[in-house]
């Protein structure tokens, strides 16, 4: 009876402890039960059965009455519950000082805040900044345009800490733009970015990694990052290795290497970044780019060319960010996309693409090894890509790119024959 007792403790423990990292982090356990989703008994199924076969149109019509009138107050809900989780569980009761929120004009670090109708995320969020242990930072929220109370929020949350500043564009831009307006307003050592629906997964992620960079002098430090669905389900995991202190040229081979244990994360949310060769990255991509209107591909573009730029690069293996994946409500860009027309969704994804691989070929070095990379990755992004096979909206940028990469002597035959074909077809 003791051995039953000693596997059943050992069973339970396991299960309210799914995540934890080497050095003892408690970074996620099971507060969202998924036990009506795997168990169930000959009955129930019989019973589900039944249901379908018999019923299946007063099911469904009540389904959708019941959607119809009460699907806002279920999304509420799990934003609320979620604020909850992240206030009570995961991150440690949040035992914050208010008075500690002093404003500082000289922080050591600058944490970037991008949001899109974020109402729901962005307390959260901010309590998981507000919860470091480290004091001396800047929070600058940069508002991209949204139609819901995300400002009113942003306005609240500034009453209570003068550390945080708020930046409107007015319009939408796009991630690209809002980050990079983030980044040229911050005043600290070292950056940070978020997106609305990201959080740190406990109180030492600024401590640590601020101590780590002065120490070793580096210019990015990344760590891993875990994909959380509200509901549960298997977990991705990102960048969850570690190196030594990686120089030039080795730096650009992680950034392009073909083997997925040894390349560096592309989201720049997961680096400790140097303000410095921050700004010089968005210098050197330049107004044009940081300019178009374009939702994807923004934490690639800016982690790419972050990476000709830097002297130092080193990786954690500890989980520090974790980002939500919402049923519906998900990052800013895809929230953005269901409300836009299609016209508009299409003009944006393409964009993006066009404009990733775009980047990928002016920063790439010129020679034969690179340049094909990049034209492997044109080839699939932009011409075999369904999203792109009518890019009549954005014709020029179409263009633009294909000149690009047929005016490159490193360009295969069949490359060419293949962009050229494309763009006859847009012409």
């Amino acid at each position: 009876m003791s051995n039953n007792g000693d596997n059943t403790k050992d069973i339970t423990e396991k299960k309210e402890n799914l995540l934890i990292n080497k050095d003892g982090y408690k970074i996620l356990t099971d507060k969202f039960p998924n036990e009506s989703l795997l168990s169930g008994s000959i009955e129930k199924n019989n019973f589900f059965k039944l249901i379908m076969y018999k019923n299946l149109i007063t099911i469904t019509l009540l389904i959708i009455l019941f959607l119809f009138y009460y699907a806002p107050e279920i999304v509420e809900f799990k934003y609320k519950k979620i604020e909850n989780y992240i206030k009570y569980n995961l991150a440690g009761n949040l035992n914050y000082v208010k008075s500690n929120f002093y404003k500082n004009e000289n922080p050591n670090i600058s944490i970037v805040i991008s949001t899109f109708n974020g109402e729901y995320y962005l307390k959260p969020v901010v309590r998981s900044v507000q919860n470091q242990n480290f004091l001396n930072i800047e929070i600058i929220i940069v508002d991209d345009g949204s139609k819901d109370n995300s400002v009113k929020v942003i306005k609240e949350l500034m009453e209570e800490d003068k550390r945080i500043k708020l930046i409107t564009n007015g319009i939408n831009r796009g991630t690209l733009y809002t980050k990079a307006r983030g980044v040229l307003n911050a005043k600290g050592k070292y950056v940070m970015t978020l997106d609305h629906d990201n959080f740190y997964a406990n109180k030492y992620v600024f401590s640590t990694l601020y101590n780590e960079s002065e120490v070793n002098n580096l210019d990015l430090l990344g760590f891993a990052s875990i994909v959380s669905p509200v509901e549960i389900k298997p977990l991705e995991f990102y960048n969850y290795h570690e190196t030594d202190i990686i120089k030039p040229p080795d730096i650009k081979a992680r950034f392009l290497g073909s083997n997925p244990n040894e390349q560096s994360g592309t989201s720049v949310c997961l680096y400790f970044i140097k303000t410095e060769p921050f700004l010089n990255v968005i210098k050197n991509i330049g107004d044009e780019i940081i300019n178009r209107n374009i939702d994807a591909h923004d934490d690639t573009i800016l982690t790419f060319v972050l990476s000709r730029t830097v002297e130092s690069l080193k990786h954690r293996k500890d989980i520090y960010h974790i980002n939500l994946q919402w049923p519906k409500e998900n990052t800013e860009s895809l929230e953005f996309q269901t409300k836009v027309k299609n016209e508009e969704r299409e003009k944006r994804n393409c964009l993006s693409y066009i404009t990733f691989t775009e980047v990928l070929f002016k920063f790439t070095e010129d020679n034969k090894i690179d340049k094909k990379l990049a034209e492997y990755n044109f080839l699939g992004w932009v011409i075999k890509n369904k999203k792109c096979q009518n890019p009549k909206v954005i014709k020029n940028y179409a263009i633009n790119a294909c000149n690009l990469y047929l005016n490159n002597k490193y360009i295969s035959n069949n490359g060419k024959k293949l962009i050229t074909s494309y763009l006859n077809k847009i012409k």
